[in-house]
């Protein structure tokens, strides 16, 4: 039984920084905090961070123990999780094509589970 408020990750896949793509698959969301992982350039996500009007963040790995601790930090919160090449597979079992949003995730210490995306009306 989980023990504090879920956090929503909206998990990106984010190769060539394309800044307008993913701004608008997320823009119905309250973004709290743009994150990424080691695979992804911090320039990039920083500018993404300032055109969703929010922080940035740097994560040392984007797997399922190091979301679960962002969960505990931003409980309750909506958070975006960049993913370079390689690095969504291990959270969500698949490695998708292409780049943005690919997976809403609710995330506490019980541990990780997706949602439809995009988000049902």
């Amino acid at each position: 039984m989980a023990l504090f408020c879920p956090a929503t990750v909206l998990l990106a896949t984010w190769a060539a920084g394309d800044v307008a793509t993913v701004s608008a698959q997320v823009s119905g969301e309250r973004v709290a905090v743009v994150l990424h992982g080691p695979a992804v350039d911090g320039a990039a996500a920083a500018r993404l961070a300032e055109a969703l009007g929010v922080g940035v963040e740097h994560m040392p790995a984007l797997d399922p123990g190091a979301l679960v601790e962002v969960a505990d930090r931003y409980r309750g919160e909506c958070v975006l999780a960049l993913a370079g090449p390689g690095e969504v597979a291990s959270v969500v079992g698949e490695e998708p094509l292409g780049e943005g949003a690919v997976a809403r995730l609710e995330v506490d210490e019980d541990g990780i589970t997706r949602l439809p995306w995009p988000r049902q009306s």
